[in-house]
């Protein structure tokens, strides 16, 4: 298997069509089928938002990703950079954690549904890397934008004309409900979509000079929807995600000075402020105003997804080694939660923690990449993904969708250095040298 964090990379062949009428049929099939997983694999029209099972839309999530599967499983058959990017750290992570779960579908609590919730994983997998190699980084990201748009222009709809489906009454404490967009799914989940929709549109416009109005519409769309969806993770992590992902532009050694300067300036003035007030008093009342319940302690405890988490460590210590199986966190937590509110703790639950060790592993070695490669795109999902699943579970869900979908794209992005972005960051490297190295001559003269 073959790093991608340090070593040098080579440019990918991609299929380039001329025009919209000689397209391959290679390019419309993955383009299609990205942008419907983008779209439908996370959508659900129910009024209970919660509730799972084999329905009409489940079955047609399921039916089109089995055929993104197999367009999928066709890449890696005909096309050797398909497999050589399968195969490569940290994308390989996924193949190992895969092994895991499938290894655990036997001693699951549903056989079935562990099993058909591990090849969903694999065919989205299979779909991305074959996407990315057919259509090349920009068309990929083009055809989960547009699928992405639609799921967002949905949720609008259904929020402001069907309000039975499209509002979430959350249930708080003191009998009270808050009453949260939800569109087509929970309000958290709508959250992390319409936050990696907003990371998405910044990077489109200001990273790939995609300038329309179509584009800044979908992004204010999406803005507004995670704003109404209350998600303060997602909100959170959409802020974090385009601060690293935009490093390159504020953390140049000119502002260094500034930056130590604005640091004292803050820290003198919490000193100063302590004598005067109890700032511990003031920060629980600034807290209380961030919590939904009027209660700093809903913030505290994560929203009570420590008790979860405490619950799911609990559960799994009867059975380390296999999990209880893909999908079937809603048997055995349901007195806390459906799910276990973390990503790692997902992957484990799953399929013991050996998994969940491996889970932790991919994360690392893709945040140790952010210091060898840079890439606004790759950088700020994989930012995004991470901060959400600190209290979500974000990707390898029941059924993957979008978060999965740019977390593979995340992984995979360092093999391919004919990537626009990644152009123009180099020459932007490159000429900030040069600027550095006439300054020198400058001094020196």
């Amino acid at each position: 298997m073959v790093s991608v964090a340090s070593k040098p990379t080579k440019s990918v062949p991609i299929d380039r069509p001329t025009s919209i009428f000689n397209m391959p049929i290679e390019f419309l099939l993955g383009w299609l089928f990205v942008a419907g997983c983008a779209f439908l694999n996370l959508a659900n029209v129910m009024v209970d938002k919660g509730d799972v099972g084999l329905d009409t839309q489940v079955l047609a999530k399921l039916g089109m990703t089995g055929l993104a599967g197999l367009y999928g499983l066709h890449g890696l058959l005909t096309r050797a950079r398909v497999r050589q990017l399968l195969v490569s750290f940290p994308v390989a992570w996924i193949l190992i954690i895969l092994a895991f779960y499938f290894a655990a579908v036997p001693f699951s609590t549903s056989p079935k549904a562990s099993l058909v919730s591990t090849c969903t994983i694999l065919a989205i997998t299979l779909l991305m890397l074959t996407a990315l190699v057919h259509l090349g980084i920009l068309h990929t990201i083009k055809a989960l934008f547009f699928g992405m748009a639609a799921y967002i222009a949905i949720s609008w709809m259904l929020y402001l004309f069907v309000p039975s489906i499209g509002v979430f009454a959350e249930p708080i404490t003191g009998g009270q409900f808050v009453h949260r967009m939800s569109g087509l799914s929970h309000p958290n989940t709508l959250g992390q979509y319409s936050g990696l929709t907003v990371v998405l549109t910044v990077i489109l416009y200001f990273s790939y000079k995609q300038r329309s109005w179509f584009i800044l519409l979908v992004g204010v769309l999406a803005l507004a929807a995670l704003i109404n969806s209350f998600s303060r993770t997602s909100l959170m992590a959409c802020f974090l995600a385009l601060l690293v992902g935009y490093r390159h532009i504020y953390l140049q050694s000119k502002y260094i000075g500034k930056y130590i300067l604005l640091a004292t300036a803050l820290l003198l003035g919490v000193l100063v402020l302590s004598t005067q007030m109890d700032l511990g008093e003031k920060l629980e009342s600034k807290l209380t105003l961030l919590s939904k319940s009027d209660d700093a302690d809903e913030l505290t405890t994560a929203t009570g997804r420590s008790e979860i988490w405490s619950h799911a460590i609990y559960l799994l210590k009867d059975r380390p080694a296999t999990g209880y199986g893909a999908a079937t966190q809603r048997f055995h937590m349901s007195e806390f939660s459906s799910y276990t509110h973390n990503m790692v703790l997902n992957i484990a639950f799953s399929a013991g923690y050996f998994a969940g060790i491996a889970g932790l592993l991919m994360i690392f070695g893709r945040i140790r990449a952010l210091f060898h490669n840079r890439h606004p795109l790759s950088d700020a999902i994989v930012v995004f993904i991470i901060v959400n699943g600190l209290f979500e579970n974000v990707i390898f869900s029941i059924l993957a969708g979008l978060p999965t979908m740019l977390w593979v794209m995340a992984l995979a992005w360092p093999l391919f250095a004919d990537d626009e972005a990644v152009k123009m960051l180099e020459r932007s490297k490159k000429k900030l040298n040069n600027e550095r190295k006439g300054n020198i001559r400058l001094e020196v003269s």
